[in-house]
């Protein structure tokens, strides 16, 4: 039925008419017609009326030549839904209009008043030069508020009227955007074989300006938006180009831009390279995008070709216009990629190798690009081969950018293929990068990268367990870039047991347990992850590591304990840092608690083949498994707490949640202090897996005790660790147990629980010294036998350990035998106190060649750790002499007498040890540092006296008694003689780091001719053998160097003092002197320890400054009182008191911090580092 009758039968229906007058309302604004619609509908008819006058032959002939294929269909139908959304979206749809009798009415509606918009001034791309005067192309791009586009059409324009002018413009924009404000003109154009003398002269003329910056080197603002503009304008003018069809049909003029702009390049003048370089990569780029343009159209047009020849009645006319089309394309495509051939070969060949690394950046992201835009041309071996040159690229950032753009190809899943041939041949670099690369950013890249390689799965194994062992790296960039890589790997291994034991189904249904049972004590899969974890860590570990986590042995010299430092985590507790915010099984510390005490003993082999038996049998763990374990919980244990209680301070958080966090922290030190004696108990007898047990107990908040009332728990826990220090004789679990006690002193509520269990600890030691020592001489070496020896050397060093941090004056006291002593040749009563036996002992420090080796290593460790206690218990006797002096009371003439003897014993016997001794021995090195202290210490009351004694002047204080002077005797300054002895060792020890090191010394004039201390091992041909031996190299040039940093900090702490280089020596400074000799010679560490020497100076000049800014900020305020203006001026003197001791840690509390009679002394450790790490206390105070 047509419209004509739907329209007549419509009209002839009947109307109901309402009584009322409506009247039509006049508008404002004309009203489109309603009846537009209709009018298209008669139109359409008509139309349709004249179509059917046709003839049929036309009309066949029509509908044969427009019927569109079905790719034609499908397109259109998607423009049409594109355009219907578009439009849907972007209006919103027509109201209904109120309908009266059936007539539509349109209201008179009054526009609403909108706002006038506010005038925003057009953005105007300024040039990185910030130049005003710019004009032309170069103003048009950048200091105007023209798009790129229109600059580019509007050049077209100019380029249509007169064609060498245009062109001139394009090459003055470029020598504008390298720095350059002289010009070419449309001559020079017109004559292009002299391109190249002309741009020389341009070069000379600017060389002679001497400009040493550029847009696109410039370090302000608007570099990168300079750059990127640069690149649109001509991304723009080659798209304008193409648009307009002068890309094809003016070959000239793309050949002459090609000619200025690629000689430019190519231009020895740096910013103009650069500059080229970058106008050359974009207008390659551009093509690139044009010629996959013309390519992806050609094949749109082939296919539709196919179609309309495969249809029943072919539209030939049809197939030979798209026939015609496509060889246009091709023959479009040919002349764009002959043109990216020009432009590849003229510039990239020879600016991808360009000596300044950042146009070798430019060339790796362009060619980046070509194969990700263009992959027909571009996306081949001949292409990618350069991206793999440049790994081997000798600058950094060369290095992570090539790394980081294929890390985008090896992204996109259609070119891995494509890429396995790649991969395959530069895997290695790759994996050598990561794991060997001088720069931790490149390595980081190179990291990311094989990540990317390993999911892609071109990894070999091999080269999986490389990058993984880089968990362990000491860089922590590193370490968080191989996070991801490893914890797949964990993922991986975890999956395969899970599937092993018969799917997570499975485990779950037999591990379904109510939550009455025990929480973490029976078996799970976060077992099963963490035995994965944890059997990855040791397997990385036993093949990249040779040496112990903490200690180590070099054969065969045993004496010589290695690298031994306090606080140093381990290789696993860094991992397990890393790894913490990424495997969430590392975050339950309750977890890892209940695997670790869980009884593994239990399980038995063969049992039952259900699903949690073999996980049972799955999760059973060994010993070094469970030290690993312990060393991941501290970490977790000290990360949570510390995160909780940074969240306990934070601000921004409600009041309900910081008290959240208070509890939980509180909930966890509880339930820490109960699992502590527990694994204990468990792993009490290995030493290192004690004292990672022992170090759990620093972490806790021991105040919650006392807040809680649960003083028993804290005097379980204290106990255990008394008996922990009591039992083992390693040296990791006496440094944990002591650092341990410390921390229980640290707190004001601990502090009297902890004071008994101290006494009875020193108890203990003295009475198993005294069972010991009853009846026998210790003042000759060799005669005592092995066992005993053993014994006298294990409380030896434990009174050594102890003292460091508890006062080893009760050694003076003369102690009567237990009561329940069984033998009565223990029940005598001994005649000396026990400080008498160890001043014996330090003789027992000369060499005999009579003893066999075994037996020397235990002698020299016993006189080691008799010279420590000796060093110890003098400083406590400096505390006590320092007290009185400060306090200007009188110390009593028997304990003068008792503390000048024993300075006298212990420095004679050093001296003996050191002149009996030959080289760089570590005995004799220890003896001279000891010496040197001793000295220093008592030397120093002399200044305490001079700074207490401008106090009292201020202050009067009134004495009952006089205070005595006898204490000065102690006061003295080393003799030449002992300083020509210290300079002796110090020359043996220089020489000794030089010989490991390969350095040569300047020549001191000192005759002491020091030995070898260790035989040399001799060279092996089998390559394990001479790894091993060169890794002992490595360790033994790392020991000399820490002992001749130890000794050098020891020398340098008695200059400063006043000991060495004192009154008595006049003008001649001797030690300085000799310190500053060899100072560039041995190392940055020997230098910076040398460097101490001015360290006073430094702070003074500092303190200075400082004081100086905080008068000019702060006015002065007047003191409230006379003994607070006091109180201000001891402190000041303490702390330069204080500048003064550095490069000791043994003595670098010398004002010790005196909290009830104990004093926090720090431990022995002579290391490089030590020396900074003082110098950062002393500032921050």
């Amino acid at each position: 039925m047509s419209e004509t009758v739907l329209s007549t039968e419509t009209t002839s229906a009947p109307r109901r008419k309402s009584g009322r007058v409506s009247k039509k309302p006049e508008h404002f604004v004309p009203a489109s017609s309603p009846a537009g619609s209709a009018k298209r509908k008669r139109a359409d008819a008509n139309d349709s009326d004249a179509d059917t006058d046709a003839s049929p032959s036309e009309e066949e002939q029509a509908s044969s030549e427009g019927e569109p294929d079905e790719e034609e269909l499908r397109e259109q139908r998607r423009k049409n839904k594109g355009k219907a959304k578009g439009k849907s979206a972007a209006r919103k749809p027509a109201p209904k209009k109120p309908k009266t009798n059936g007539q539509t009415l349109d209201l008179a509606i009054r526009p609403a008043a909108s706002k006038p918009k506010k005038y925003r001034k057009p953005t105007v791309r300024k040039s990185a030069l910030g130049d005003d005067e710019a004009d032309g192309l170069y103003a048009e791009v950048f200091a105007r508020s023209s798009s790129v586009d229109d600059v580019a059409a509007q050049w077209v324009g100019r380029f249509q009227q007169h064609a060498a002018k245009a062109v001139a413009e394009v090459v003055n924009f470029v020598l504008r955007a390298s720095g350059c404000t002289l010009k070419v003109n449309e001559d020079d154009i017109a004559d292009p074989d002299n391109c190249q003398n002309r741009l020389e002269d341009i070069q000379d003329e600017y060389q002679a300006q001497e400009v040493s910056d550029y847009p696109l080197l410039a370090k302000n603002r608007g570099a990168a938006t300079f750059k990127n503009t640069f690149q649109a304008f001509f991304a723009a003018l080659v798209q304008t180009l193409e648009q307009n069809g002068l890309l094809y049909e003016e070959s000239v003029l793309m050949e002459n831009i090609q000619v200025w702009v690629s000689t430019l390049a190519s231009c020895q003048n740096r910013p103009f390279r650069h500059t080229g370089t970058v106008a050359s990569m974009a207008i390659t780029t551009t093509l690139a995008r044009i010629a996959n343009d013309i390519v992806e159209t050609s094949a749109k047009k082939i296919r539709q070709s196919e179609s309309e020849s495969k249809k029943s009645r072919v539209n030939k006319a049809r197939v030979v216009s798209v026939n015609n089309e496509i060889e246009e394309l091709n023959d479009k495509r040919e002349i764009v990629d002959a043109m990216i051939s020009d432009w590849f070969d003229t510039v990239y060949i020879h600016r991808y190798r360009d000596i300044h690394h950042t146009i070798r950046v430019e060339c790796v992201e362009a060619l980046a690009t070509w194969i990700t835009v263009y992959p027909d041309k571009f996306f081949d071996g001949t292409h990618l081969r350069y991206l793999g040159w440049i790994l081997s690229d000798p600058s950094a950032p060369t290095r992570v950018e090539v790394l980081k753009q294929l890390q985008k190809l090896f992204h996109d899943k259609d070119k891995l293929a494509g890429l396995k041939t790649f991969t395959e041949r530069y895997r290695p670099r790759i994996v050598e990068i990561a794991t060997r690369d001088a720069e931790t950013n490149v390595r980081a890249a190179g990291v990311e990268l094989l990540d990317v390689l390993r999911e892609a799965g071109f990894l070999e194994p091999d080269d999986i367990d490389s990058v993984g062992k880089l968990i362990f790296d000491a860089e922590p960039k590193v370490r968080k870039a191989v996070v991801g890589f490893f914890a797949e790997v964990v993922n991986g291994a975890y999956e395969q047991l899970v599937d092993d034991l018969g799917g997570k189904e499975a485990i779950d249904d037999a591990l379904a347990t109510t939550e009455e049972d025990a929480e973490y004590q029976n078996p799970r899969l976060e077992w099963l992850k963490l035995k994965s974890l944890v059997d990855q860590l040791l397997a990385y570990d036993e093949e990249d590591a040779q040496l112990p986590s903490q200690i180590e042995r070099i054969p065969p010299a045993g004496a010589e304990l290695g690298l031994i430092a306090a606080g140093i985590e381990s290789r696993f507790s860094l991992a397990a840092q890393t790894l913490y915010d990424t495997i969430p099984e590392i975050r339950d510390w309750e977890v890892i608690v209940g695997y670790l005490l869980y009884d593994h003993s239990q399980t038995v082999e063969n049992e039952s083949d259900d699903a949690e038996t073999m996980l049972r049998l799955a999760c059973k763990t060994e010993d070094k498994q469970e030290t690993a374990l312990l060393d991941i919980l501290n970490v977790t244990v000290r990360t949570r707490l510390r995160r909780l209680a940074e969240a306990e301070k934070d601000k921004k958080k409600t009041r309900a949640q910081r008290e959240a966090n208070k509890e939980e922290q509180a909930d966890t030190t509880r339930r820490l202090s109960v699992l502590i004696p527990q694994l204990l108990k468990k792993f009490g007898a290995l030493p290192e897996a004690a004292s990672l047990c022992l170090r759990l107990e620093r972490e806790l908040n021991l105040d919650v005790f006392q807040e809680l009332r649960q003083t028993p728990a804290l005097t379980a826990l204290l106990d255990d660790i008394n008996k922990q220090f009591l039992t083992h004789h390693h040296p990791l679990v006496l440094n944990e147990a002591v650092g341990s006690m410390l921390h229980a002193q640290m707190h004001e509520e601990t502090r009297e629980l902890s004071a008994p269990k101290v006494r009875a600890t020193w108890d203990d030691l003295i009475n198993t010294f005294d069972a010991l020592r009853r009846g026998r001489d210790f003042s000759a070496r060799g005669n005592m036998e092995t066992n005993i020896l053993n014994g006298v050397g294990n409380i030896v060093m434990k009174m050594a350990w102890f003292a460091q941090a508890y006062d080893s004056t009760i050694l003076d006291q003369m102690t009567t035998p237990p009561a329940n002593a069984r033998s009565k040749s223990r029940t005598e009563p001994t005649t000396t106190p026990p400080i008498a036996t160890i001043l014996q002992i330090l003789n027992r420090g000369v060499a005999t060649e009579a003893l066999d080796p075994a037996t020397s290593i235990m002698e020299d460790e016993l006189v080691h750790n008799a010279l420590t206690a000796m060093m110890f218990y003098m400083l406590w006797k400096y505390i006590y002499l320092s007290e009185h002096v400060k306090a200007g009371t009188r110390i009593p003439d028997e304990d003068l007498v008792a503390i000048a003897e024993r300075r006298d014993g212990c420095v004679k016997a050093a001296m003996h040890i050191m002149e009996t001794r030959k080289g760089a021995d570590e005995l004799r090195l220890h003896a001279a540092g000891v010496l040197i202290d001793v000295y220093s210490m008592f030397y120093k009351l002399r200044e305490i006296r001079a700074n207490t004694s401008k106090a009292s002047s201020r202050n009067q204080i009134l004495e009952e008694e006089q205070p005595n002077d006898d204490w000065e005797a102690l006061c003295q300054e080393v003799d030449a003689p002992t300083t020509k002895t210290l300079l002796q060792v110090l020359t043996a020890a220089e020489q000794n780091l030089a010989k490991r090191t390969g350095r040569r010394l300047e020549d001191v004039g000192v005759d002491d001719d020091p030995i070898d201390p260790d035989d040399e091992p001799e060279s092996s041909d089998d390559e394990e053998a001479d790894e091993r031996m060169q890794e002992e190299k490595m360790m033994r040039a790392l020991l000399a160097e820490k002992r001749l940093c130890g000794l050098g900090g020891f020398l340098v702490r008695g200059v400063l003092v006043g000991a060495l280089d004192g009154e008595n020596t006049g003008d001649a400074k001797p030690v300085r002197t000799r310190l500053e000799k060899n100072k560039t010679k041995l190392g940055h560490d020997w230098k910076e320890v040398v460097a101490h020497l001015d360290i006073v100076k430094t702070l003074k000049a500092k303190g200075g400054r400082k004081a100086k800014a905080a008068t000019a900020k702060q006015p002065a305020k007047p003191a409230k009182s006379k003994e607070i203006v006091i109180e201000d001026d001891s402190e000041d003197d303490e702390l330069e008191v204080r500048g003064d001791e550095i490069e000791d840690e043994e003595m670098a509390d010398g004002d010790e911090q005196q909290v009830n009679g104990d004093v926090h002394i720090e431990e022995e450790a002579e290391e490089p580092g030590s020396a900074p790490d003082d110098v950062e206390s002393v500032l921050g105070d």
